[in-house]
């Protein structure tokens, strides 16, 4: 049987282990971990031919997995996904009994680590220090996900016990519904009935790993930007023209809207240019594909993309 189990806590100091518990489980799907690190090859004056030994440095852990995009099933309350979100830049904020928004830092560098376990069967993989950026897929006729990627400083892999049902505890995660019809609004440039294919979104990389002489960290710097792609059934142009919207520069709002049921529903706005537009068939509909560029309102705002849960 394959048994897996990631936990995740946040860290007090940066790298110190937090000692995550069962309390502590992710509802984690596609989880990806591996160590990574820097070989320098040395290139000495010898008479043989053979190869010579690399010396290693800078290991680490780069990783990746998925978890729901809900809300906790109360509003105002944070989901239990929202300490990872934070350890990708990501600033909450809290309106009691309302609502729980996630939107980009100013100043992402800093911010807070986590110490991961990712246990595999028998394998025990520990991680601190991890940062790393989060990206949204909300396609048609799947479940909306976050998808994290990051990275953290590198313990060596050890023996760990049998997995048993009692190592995790998944109170207080909520799963969602697939986008469809039933579940799930979108609106364009306030247009509605746009029949969305694909929409998805993912952020630049600035997850820096550093390894100096008195410094080794994983920190969140320089540009954090997002891109995205959206496919929809084809809309008039006198409705919506894309290739106008392209041609101007324009930036434009967006809101996908899943659920309805106060306590689990999950705001996704923006705001964006659209990229050359192009056309094709899916299953016999005329759709057109686009990719995104998300533009804030002004040079000193950050609001070109929020989750809202309400």
């Amino acid at each position: 049987m394959d048994r897996q189990l990631l936990l995740a806590k946040k860290e007090t100091t940066y790298g110190v282990d937090a000692v995550p518990t069962s309390t502590d489980t992710i509802l984690a799907e596609e989880v990806s971990f591996k160590p990574t690190g820097q070989r320098v090859t040395p290139s000495t004056a010898k008479p043989g031919v053979g190869a010579e030994a690399d010396h290693v440095y800078g290991e680490h852990y780069e990783g990746s997995f998925k978890v729901p995009l809900a809300a906790s099933g109360t509003a105002g309350t944070a989901p239990k996904w929202g300490k990872i979100a934070k350890a990708c830049g990501w600033g909450e904020t809290i309106v009691a009994s309302t609502s729980v928004t996630y939107q980009r830092l100013v100043n992402p560098k800093g911010c807070d680590s986590l110490t991961l376990v990712w246990r595999d069967d028998r394998r025990l993989h520990k991680i601190v220090g991890f940062r790393g950026r989060v990206a949204l897929t909300l396609d048609a006729g799947a479940r909306p996900m976050l998808v994290f990627t990051g990275r953290g400083l590198h313990l060596d892999v050890a023996d760990g016990a049998v997995l048993a049902q009692a190592d995790a505890s998944f109170t207080g995660w909520e799963d969602t519904k697939v986008v469809s019809k039933d579940t799930t609004t979108f609106s364009f440039d306030s247009i509605t009935g746009l029949g969305i294919r694909q929409f998805n979104f993912d952020s630049s990389d600035n997850v820096r790993f550093i390894d100096v002489p008195e410094q080794e960290n994983v920190d969140l710097v320089g540009e954090m930007s997002f891109s995205g792609r959206l496919r929809i059934t084809t809309p008039l142009p006198s409705v919506l023209n894309l290739e106008t919207i392209w041609r101007t520069g324009a930036v434009k709002t967006f809101a996908l809207v899943h659920g309805a049921t106060a306590g689990k529903i999950v705001t996704v706005n923006g705001r964006t240019q659209v990229l050359e537009p192009s056309y094709s068939r899916d299953r016999g509909d005329d759709v057109t594909d686009a990719g995104l560029k998300l533009v804030p309102s002004s040079r000193t705002t950050d609001d070109e993309l929020s989750i809202v849960l309400t």
